[in-house]
């Protein structure tokens, strides 16, 4: 692979991370007015029609090169993928509903570590010591930004849903790698489409309210480019840095999203977010170094 592929896949990757740092901030401000499922549906129905009305423009622009299309044997892959992202979504907007912007960012970290530990459950991956410190730095940073007083012991159920919501990324991540050799636009319209419709149907179930015009306006925007745009270039990513690499490049995203989340919500900054910060920091830097040390 030449240089200029190398860095460009690194700017797909860099530009995925940064695209989905915008989703904790601006969902923080639109679940005030959009319930937690309805929420979710309308990010993911913005991921499939933004992608579906882009499909034409994209096939153009790739000349003769040729994708690998989905089949009828990805119908399993592409089911687990759709129900764990309909969990997830609806836990992780539920978190963002009782906890700060900058404490689900932080938590996100957790996926990685629910990746390896599922992959090395399921699939009996060997894991490094140093990766094996980084699980246990991150896992502690999460824990801590669990707890709204530590003395009383007072449980933050915002950043337990986040947590859950993640290892259902976790676990997808595992059984949907055989997608990644698929083509990205397939995957991710279907993903917007299946993970939208499966929302709304969770929505219904209890009972939420449609949002206002501008809200549904905004969600649908936001989905298309923090998840349609940042998971098109993150699957693109990755079929040239490989998984382990992409994951490195991609740690940035959690930062970028707290960062976000103090300048514009003017979100506080507690002793303890300081330190589980550091934590998730020295966690994702040992993260990243295990991953540019893998073979690909």
């Amino acid at each position: 692979m030449s240089t200029r592929t190398t860095r460009r896949a690194i700017g797909f990757a860099l530009l995925s991370a940064v695209l989905y740092a915008l989703y904790p901030p601006l969902a923080k401000l639109l679940v005030v007015s959009a319930a937690p499922a309805i929420l979710s549906a309308l990010l993911y129905f913005g991921t499939g029609l933004g992608m579906t009305a882009l499909l034409p423009l994209i096939h153009r622009t790739k000349g003769h090169q040729q994708e690998t299309s989905l089949g009828r044997h990805d119908l399993p892959a592409l089911i687990v993928m759709i129900i764990a992202n309909v969990l997830a979504g609806v836990l992780m907007n539920m978190g963002i509903q009782l906890t700060s912007a900058g404490n689900i960012s932080l938590l996100g970290n957790f996926e990685i570590v629910a990746t390896t530990l599922l992959a090395q459950t399921l699939f009996h991956e060997r894991v490094s010591h140093r990766l094996s410190w980084a699980i246990v730095i991150v896992t502690a940073a999460s824990l801590l930004l669990s707890f709204n007083d530590f003395n009383q012991f007072s449980l933050s159920w915002g950043s337990i849903l986040a947590l859950l919501a993640t290892v259902c990324w976790g676990f997808e991540n595992n059984l949907t790698r055989v997608l990644s050799n698929k083509d990205p636009l397939q995957v991710v319209i279907v993903k917007g489409w299946g993970v939208g419709i499966g929302s709304l149907l969770v929505a219904l179930t209890l009972g939420e309210k449609w949002p206002p015009f501008w809200t549904v306006v905004d969600l649908l925007l936001l989905g298309f480019f923090a998840f349609g745009i940042s998971i098109y270039f993150y699957i693109l990513a990755q079929r040239y840095l490989g998984a382990a690499k992409t994951s490195a490049y991609y740690a940035v995203s959690p930062f970028v999203a707290v960062l976000i989340s103090i300048l514009f919500l003017r979100e506080s900054i507690t002793i303890p977010f300081i330190v589980a910060l550091l934590l998730m920091i020295i966690g994702s830097v040992l993260i990243t170094q295990d991953s540019l040390k893998q073979p690909e």
